[in-house]
C-alpha cells in the first residue's frame, strides 16, 4: 500500500483548533473539508491590472507569527508560481514597519509614506 505524504502543517495535528477565521466559509472548511488539505485566510491581494502584477500580503501585529500553513504557502506561491508575496509586521496605523519578501528572503524597514508607495506598486521590493 502507498505511503501518504502528509502536508508539514499536519504533522501530530488531526483536529481543527477554534482559531481566529476571516470567514465563515473558512472555518466550515476548515472543519468540514478534508484533512489533508491547507485552509489559509490571507490579508489582501493587490491586481495592478495595468502592469499585470500581483502581490500577495499577509498582515501581522509586530510581535505576532505567521501559521505554518500561511508561511508555506506564501513561500510556495513565491517559489513555484513566481507570485510576488510578502508579510508587513506592524501595528495600526502603520508609522513603522517590517516588510519580509518570499521572493528576496529578506526583511526591509519601511514607514508609513514608503509603505504606502509599495502598496500602490510605485516601489519594489524582491
Amino acid at each position: 500500500m502507498e505511503e501518504r505524504k502528509q502536508h508539514p502543517q499536519f504533522e501530530d495535528k488531526f483536529v481543527v483548533e477554534s482559531r481566529y477565521y476571516g470567514s465563515e466559509l473558512n472555518k466550515i472548511a476548515a472543519a468540514k473539508c478534508r484533512k489533508d488539505i491547507v485552509i489559509n485566510n490571507i490579508d489582501l491581494i493587490i491586481n495592478d491590472y495595468k502592469s499585470n502584477k500581483i502581490r500577495i500580503i499577509e498582515s501581522k501585529h509586530s510581535k505576532e507569527q505567521l501559521s505554518t500553513g500561511q508561511r508555506l504557502l506564501l513561500r510556495d506561491l513565491s517559489k513555484k508560481h513566481k507570485i510576488d508575496t510578502y508579510v508587513v509586521y506592524g501595528n495600526f496605523p502603520h508609522d513603522n514597519v517590517i516588510l519580509y519578501s518570499f521572493q528576496s528572503e529578506k526583511e526591509y524597514i519601511l514607514d508609513q509614506n514608503l509603505l504606502i508607495e509599495f502598496l500602490d506598486n510605485k516601489t519594489q521590493f524582491i
